[in-house]
């Protein structure tokens, strides 16, 4: 009787634990964006599969408590505007380039100089610096970036056959390679680009620089005319969380999605240079004459765009650029 007494007293007991802990498992979702829609080569290739990846992953070994929810891109957000939607925790994760916020956290632009894996700057030590610029500057953290090894390419409507020509030319720009092109005698123009084809089909600018195979989905290669010179820098696409969002995730959910993103930036990387490896060709066909430069053209182009690029970047901000500067070339 004393025993079946005590039985019925803790079964209810045990029960209201049971639900206690259960209610523990708080359930968070990450609403994300991107600066470009959901059918660019960096959304669709890179990031949604990310994304797809880490709910899986989280799924399983984490049901319920965890999920990111992809919100779009520019039409949700405008691209310019969405690094200040971080910051106020308006969004919690954006993918974007480092060159729309480069006026707010000028030396997270130095990413695009690396010639460093992603992998090899998550062991150096270049990650934690990035994530103590985003933090300071945008109060976002740094998770890390996917196609680090895509890199940048000249395209122009005019012939250009040194690097003499490219003086006077209006070239579609951004802060990634602003200085570089001024290097180069080139006019930079701002442009949006989704306004790039109708800037090109009407002479307003003569080219411009976009990594080496994401024109297509644009369509850009219907008014481009020339594939100009070698390919240049990185694209630094990083992925930021609002940090007070991101901080406030248990430690077994955040090391969860740092796994999943380490394992795909390397397949990303992996991918991207098999890529660009075929992209010429596939540009080739689509009707755009390649463009080599000699050796020495091409030596004295490369030297002007790292010298020019540390040179700006250095004016912009010293502390940290200097430091990434070191670690991010051979």
């Amino acid at each position: 009787m004393r025993i079946m007494g005590k039985l019925t007293f803790m079964i209810p007991f045990m029960v209201c634990l049971s639900f206690a802990g259960q209610a523990l498992a708080e359930k968070y979702t990450i609403k994300a964006v991107s600066a470009w829609p959901k059918n660019a080569s960096e959304v669709a290739s890179d990031y949604l599969p990310f994304i797809a990846a880490a709910n899986v992953y989280l799924a399983e070994k984490y049901p319920g408590e965890l999920k990111i929810q992809y919100l779009g891109g520019p039409e949700v957000i405008p691209s310019r505007d969405q690094a200040e939607a971080i910051r106020m925790g308006t969004i919690d994760m954006m993918f974007a380039t480092a060159a729309y916020y480069a006026g707010i956290a000028p030396a997270a632009n130095a990413g695009k100089l690396s010639q460093m894996t992603s992998t090899e700057e998550r062991k150096n030590g270049a990650d934690a610096i990035y994530d103590r610029i985003h933090r300071g500057k945008l109060n976002a953290a740094y998770l890390g970036r996917l196609g680090s090894e895509v890199q940048f390419q000249l395209y122009t409507i005019k012939p250009v056959k040194t690097i003499a020509d490219i003086k006077g030319l209006r070239i579609r720009t951004s802060a990634m390679y602003i200085d570089f092109i001024k290097s180069l005698g080139g006019i930079p123009t701002d442009i949006k680009p989704g306004d790039v084809y109708q800037a090109l089909e009407r002479g307003v600018v003569d080219g411009f620089m976009w990594p080496l195979f994401s024109i297509r989905p644009w369509g850009w290669q219907e008014v481009a005319k020339y594939v100009v010179g070698p390919p240049f820098y990185k694209v630094c696409h990083p992925i930021l969380a609002n940090a007070t969002k991101w901080d406030s995730l248990p430690g077994h959910l955040r090391q969860a999605l740092q796994e999943v993103l380490a394992e795909r930036a390397a397949m990303v990387d992996k991918e991207s240079v098999e890529n660009m490896k075929r992209e010429i060709g596939i540009l080739e066909k689509a009707g755009l004459k390649v463009i080599r430069f000699s050796a020495e053209e091409e030596k004295k182009y490369l030297d002007m765009a790292y010298s020019e690029g540390w040179k700006g970047q250095l004016k912009m901000e010293s502390e940290n650029t200097a430091q990434l500067q070191n670690l991010l070339s051979r």
